[in-house]
């Protein structure tokens, strides 16, 4: 009986550690996140527009287009315009990952109709 009020006081001593972290894990991050929304109130829009597609974090772009969303009214004709557009110096989101092609080319051992068993030279990859 002993052993198991220990067991059971040392799983509520860890849990209460467990969400003492977790909510200084969570303070943490609305503090970068204030933090970071702050910044782009204070960037122009002009600035805010050649910062798109730079962002690294799914966190930063999703700041950055509600900012400037919110300003999209005052935009200017030209502004809007470079708004709706895809941005120019982009960073991919999948980048590293190549093309794609040349993934199971295979020579294939079948011959006939519907191309065989192993390697049929199926999916392209492209």
């Amino acid at each position: 009986m002993k052993t198991l009020l220990t067991v059971v006081a040392a799983a509520a001593l860890l849990s209460s550690f467990a969400f003492g972290e977790t909510a200084a894990m969570n303070q943490e991050r609305v503090e970068v996140q204030n933090e970071v929304q702050n910044k782009f109130r204070t960037m122009s829009t002009d600035e805010l527009l050649e910062k798109r597609g730079t962002m690294t974090t799914q966190q930063e772009r999703e700041q950055l287009h509600n900012e400037l969303m919110s300003r999209q009214k005052t935009m200017t004709k030209e502004q809007n315009e470079k708004f709706m557009k895809r941005p120019e110096n982009r960073v991919p989101k999948m980048k590293n990952q190549g093309s794609g092609k040349g993934m199971m080319q295979g020579g294939g051992m079948g011959s006939g109709m519907g191309g065989g068993g192993m390697g049929g030279g199926g999916m392209g990859g492209r």
